[in-house]
C-alpha cells in the first residue's frame, strides 16, 4: 500500500508540474501582447533603461509608395542608441503591407491594422516597439503622426507627402524625420508621460509636448504648424530640459568628454 500511494504520490506531482508549466507559457504568450497594450507612457522607463529588458526591436511597417527614407531609417537608429541603455543592441526591421483604401484614419483603424500585422512584441529580455507608416492621412488633417500606445505610434504617409517637398518647406525625408522622432519621443514618456518633468517645461495647453519652440517635443511638429517652428535642412532635437527626462528615468547618460588615452 505504502509503494502504490509514493508512486501515485509521484505521478501526481510530475502531471501538476507539466501542467504548471504548460499554463505559464501560455500566459507568457498572453502577457507578451497585452504588455503592449496599455497607455501611452506606460513603457517609458523600460524603454530606456536596461533594468529588465537588454535589446529593442523596432518593428517599421510601411503601405506601398510610402517606405520611410532611409537617412530616415538612419536617424531614428542615432537617435536610439544615443537615448536608450540597450547593451544588447537595438535592431530595426521593416516590412511592407498590404494598402488600404485611401480614407481617413483614426485611432481604432489604425490599432486594427497593427492587430492584423504587427509581428514583434515583448520576449525575454528585448522588448519592442511598432511604427505604422500608411498610405492615408488622419481624419483631422492637421494631424501628421500620433503616439498611441505605449510601444506604437502611426505616421501619416499621405498627410507627410501633401506637407513636404514644396518651395521653403521641408523635404518629405526631413518631414517624416522630425515627425518620427516627435512620436518616439512621446513612446519614452514626453513630455511628463512616463518620464516625469523635472523641471517646468510642460505645456499645459498642448499635454505631453514642451514649452521650447526649438525642441523636437513641441506640439508643432507633429502637426501642419511645423512650418513655423521647422526650418529647412534643420531637425530640432531635444533640449536639455527633456534630455534630463530621459536620463532621470533609466536613459543613457553619454560622456561629455571622451577618455584620453595616453599611448604606449
Amino acid at each position: 500500500m505504502n509503494i502504490i500511494f509514493y508512486w501515485t504520490a509521484v505521478i501526481t506531482l510530475i502531471i501538476f508540474a507539466f501542467t504548471k508549466s504548460v499554463a505559464n507559457e501560455e500566459k507568457k504568450i498572453v502577457d507578451a501582447k497585452a504588455f503592449h497594450n496599455r497607455n501611452l507612457g506606460a513603457s517609458a522607463r523600460e524603454l530606456l533603461s536596461d533594468e529588465v529588458y537588454k535589446s529593442l526591436t523596432v518593428e517599421i511597417q510601411y503601405m506601398k509608395g510610402f517606405k520611410p527614407r532611409q537617412q530616415t531609417i538612419n536617424q531614428l537608429s542615432i537617435f536610439l542608441n544615443k537615448h536608450l541603455n540597450k547593451p544588447k543592441g537595438i535592431n530595426i526591421v521593416l516590412n511592407e503591407i498590404g494598402r488600404k483604401k485611401n480614407t481617413p484614419l483614426n485611432t481604432d483603424s489604425v490599432l486594427a491594422i497593427e492587430k492584423a500585422n504587427r509581428t514583434q512584441f515583448v520576449n525575454e529580455d528585448n522588448t519592442a516597439i511598432y511604427i505604422l507608416f500608411t498610405n492615408s492621412r488622419h481624419t483631422d488633417k492637421r494631424i501628421l503622426g500620433t503616439a498611441y500606445r505605449n510601444t506604437s505610434a502611426v505616421i501619416y504617409g499621405k498627410a507627410i507627402r501633401e506637407n513636404s517637398n514644396f518651395r521653403g518647406k521641408l523635404t518629405r525625408q526631413e518631414l517624416e524625420t522630425a515627425v518620427l522622432l516627435h512620436e518616439t519621443g512621446h513612446l519614452l514618456g514626453l513630455v511628463n508621460k512616463g518620464s516625469m518633468a523635472g523641471s517646468n517645461h510642460t505645456d499645459f495647453d498642448y499635454p505631453d509636448h514642451c514649452t521650447n519652440k526649438k525642441c523636437l517635443m513641441y506640439h508643432a511638429t507633429e502637426t501642419k504648424k511645423l512650418s513655423s517652428v521647422l526650418l529647412k535642412g534643420h531637425i530640432p532635437v531635444l533640449d536639455s530640459n527633456c534630455v534630463a527626462d530621459l536620463l532621470a528615468n533609466g536613459g543613457k547618460n553619454e560622456p561629455r568628454f571622451k577618455p584620453f588615452l595616453r599611448p604606449f
